[in-house]
């Protein structure tokens, strides 16, 4: 029986990297309008070449549960030990709509006459007395 584990990624900048260990299955499920979509993905190292290649398996929506049972019965027709799983919960902070942002506010354009007054003030002051 293959082992399950953990999808983990490496943060390099901005990017996530994924590394799995080949050949190996990835399970991974995540919610739209509350409903599981979940995708299979088989990698592998062509041992010619020495490129890794994927192929997705299974894009469907069923849930976490009935794709994990899906790689299992795939893992050994692929000779695959490992299955990578990632299961994107749904939280109660993320139900309801997308809060809209805030539109910054222009500031009103200042009077002729306080500009010019600013701009005197700052010479008289800026001037010294020999």
């Amino acid at each position: 029986m293959p082992t399950l584990m953990p999808w983990t990624s490496v943060e390099i900048g901005d990017v996530d990297v994924f590394s799995p260990f080949l050949p190996s299955l990835l399970v991974y499920t995540w919610y739209v309008d509350d409903e599981p979509e979940s995708t299979i993905t088989h990698f592998w190292r062509d041992p010619d070449t020495g490129m890794v290649h994927h192929e997705f398996v299974l894009l469907a929506p069923v849930t976490f549960e009935e794709a994990v049972a899906k790689a299992q019965e795939e893992a050994p027709k692929r000779s695959v030990e490992r299955i990578h799983v990632k299961h994107a919960r749904t939280s109660p902070d993320t139900k309801g709509k997308a809060k809209p942002k805030p539109i910054a506010k222009k500031k009103p354009a200042r009077p002729e006459g306080r500009r010019a007054a600013a701009k005197g003030k700052m010479a008289k002051a800026g001037r010294r007395k020999p």
